[in-house]
Parts: structure tokens; sequence; C-alpha cells
């Protein structure tokens, strides 16, 4: 049985950026960097002079303390003197020393890569804000790590079939999946081969078998809904998420016990997060409730193109139509006015995973963990 993590509101432990501060494992990587730079000594002979990459040696002979304690300088200076830490440091600067961080991976068992895989397609990448602020924050922060990133996307099964092969043969060290579908193959093929990995929104199927963060979309989409509700008089449609994803799902279900006994099928229209998607929800449900007189878009995205098909059917925002989003991202303010919406903790969702993802590579943790984050209405003119 998974267990619930009570870091909801905590702050966030930053990571010490890699060749300053450490990471677990000093000494096996350190002896790692050593082998590889007594390769690069013994390798040139005559060569091996000025032009050759310094060693953890060069710095503990020029600083006159042992390769030990060069190490601990390295991995965050604990219980090392003040003094002698500063002169660790300036032999560092002076012969331009940096962690040999391959060497200090291949050390440990690792590759220094953690994937990060989008299962949609291609095209949703680039035109949701949200994936871009994704990518921003894991690679800022896996780069103080001495860690990169690779991304990418699982569009059908056959690249699921690739992807799970190719994330189980050791390539890389853990993973962050997004968008993730009800019983996704891709899941099922991860959940035997124990890769460390944290899913961005709960997996439906396996919210038990695997560590994920979330927010609380039910509540959210209630609380957004309700404040809609209290300021027009008349029909609320939504335009919805898909159903088989669980901010899909909570979304919807969310808007449905705001509005309460108001709530009929023909109120609601499917999406798919895409800007097209908003647009044809918001003319389907015009075609069918000309009285429309609010409206609850999944995402920010779909709501700018919903807010276009309001307009194109002559209907002003928020006179004749209020309209609410989700995510406050950056289309949130593309539009005029702007969208009234619920605030999605993008930045922090994509440190707390980090923050699970790390403690399940040293293991630290081998339990699921679940983080369930809160959002905030942001008032805006649309409604």
């Amino acid at each position: 049985m998974a267990t619930t993590d009570e870091r909801s509101t905590a702050p966030v432990p930053r990571r010490p950026a890699a060749g300053g501060a450490g990471s677990d494992g000093a000494a096996a990587g350190e002896a790692g960097i050593g082998g590889a730079a007594a390769g690069e000594a013994g390798s040139g002979g005559a060569a091996a002079g000025a032009a050759r990459r310094p060693t953890i040696e060069d710095v503990a002979r020029l600083s006159g303390v042992s390769r030990g304690t060069v190490s601990r300088v390295i991995n965050g200076g604990r219980n090392v003197r003040p003094a002698v830490l500063d002169t660790v440091n300036a032999a560092i600067d002076a012969l331009g020393y940096s962690v040999n961080q391959a060497a200090r991976n291949l050390a440990r068992g690792h590759t220094g890569s953690i994937a990060f895989v989008i299962s949609d397609h291609e095209e949703r990448l680039f035109e949701d804000p949200n994936f871009g602020l994704f990518v921003r924050v894991f690679s800022r922060q896996l780069r103080a790590n001495g860690r990169h990133l690779l991304m990418t996307t699982a569009q059908d099964e056959e690249e699921e079939n690739f992807l799970g092969d190719y994330l189980t043969l050791g390539h890389v060290d853990g993973a962050l999946l997004a968008l993730t579908h009800e019983r996704e193959p891709l899941l099922g093929r991860l959940l035997s081969n124990h890769l460390p990995l944290v899913v961005l929104g709960k997996p439906l199927g396996f919210e038990d078998a695997f560590s994920w963060v979330a927010i609380d979309d039910e509540k959210a989409a209630f609380t957004v809904v309700s404040y809609l509700a209290s300021r027009v008089g008349g029909p609320i449609g939504t335009v919805t998420g898909p159903m088989h994803t669980s901010s899909g799902r909570e979304r919807f279900e969310g808007y449905r016990r705001a509005i309460g006994d108001q709530f009929r099928t023909g109120l609601v229209a499917t999406g798919d997060w895409s800007l097209r998607s908003g647009r044809l929800g918001a003319q389907q449900l015009l075609d069918r409730n000309p009285e429309l007189r609010g409206l609850f878009v999944a995402s920010d995205l779909m709501a700018v193109g919903a807010i276009g098909a309001l307009r194109d059917a002559g209907r002003r925002i928020p006179r004749d139509v209020a309209v609410v989003g989700f995510d406050n991202s950056a289309a949130a303010t593309m539009v005029e006015p702007a969208l009234t919406t619920m605030r999605n903790p993008i930045e922090q969702t994509a440190l707390e995973a980090l923050q699970i993802l790390d403690d399940q590579i040293a293991g630290r943790v081998r339990h699921p963990v679940h983080v369930l984050l809160s959002s905030e209405l942001v008032e805006r003119g649309s409604a």
C-alpha cells in the first residue's frame, strides 16, 4: 500500500550545485575521478604536462592536504576547517580543476541522465506553455546536480514499446512522466523494472504503485466553478480535458459538483488540452445552448480557443458569457480580457518531483510517495 507524503505545504529543498556541494557516494565518485585522472596522466607520457587536465591529486599537492580532504571540500566542505577550505578552493581556482562528472557517474553506476516522457503528441508539447516551464525547471535543477534531461514523447504503441526498452536497459537513472493515460501500458512495463520514476499527476490505474505529484484538481475546479456560478445567472457549460487522464476527469467532477442540480450532459463538450479543441468545444456548446451564460474550460490554452469561438459568435466576454480557465499559464494573459483561472503550481510540482526522484535514485525512499499540492483562484477580467 502506498503512503502519502505530508510535504504538501513544506518548502522544497534545493539541491547543492554539482562540483561545489556534493552528491551521495562522494568517496566512490572521487575514486572514479582519481582513476580516470590517473589514466589521463599515464596515457600521455611526455605529453602529460601543462595541457594535462588537473586532477584531484594535483589539488591536494598544491594545497598541502590529503586527497580525502579535497574530496570533502568538493562535496560540500563538511568537517573541514574554514582555513583549509579556503586553501583548497584557492588551489582549485589556480589549477582550473573541475569534477570529472562522467567518471563520477561511471564509478557510481549512474548515467547522469533523466528522461522526461510526455504521453501525448509532439504538437501538444510545443503548444502548451506548461511543458516549457517543466522543461526549464527540470533542466536548471538537474544541471546544478551534474545531470541532464532527455525529453521525448510517447505518441503511440510503437513508441511506447521502444521507450519501454530504452528506459529499462540502463540508459537513464530515472524518469519523469507527464500526461499518462488510464492504465498506461508504459507504466505497466516500468512497474516490474523498478526504475526510479515519478509521475506528474495521478496515474489512473496505478495510483498506489508509483510516486506522483499532483494538485487537488477536483477541489480546484469546484472552487473556480463556484466562483463563476456566484457571478452569472443561467447555464454554465464546460469544455473538459481528456477523460482518460486524472486531471481531465477530476476537473470535470469538480465542475459537476459545483453546479449541482443544474447539470445536464448537453452542457459538456470534451477537449484534448489543445487550442483547437477549446474552440470546437465552445462552438458545440453554443449550438446546443444559445442561452449559455458561463463557461468553465479545463485549461487556459483551451480557454483561449473557446473565447475566440464565443467572439466569432458575437458574444461579449464577460457581459454575455463569463469564462474561467485552469492553470494560470502564460496563455491566461494572451487574451483580452485576461482569464480568471486557478493557479497550477507547475514549478513547485517540478521541484517536488525531482526531490522524490533524487531520493529514489539515492535509495533514501523505497516506497511510493504521494504529494498533493494546493491551488488558488486568480481573479481577472473574464469573469
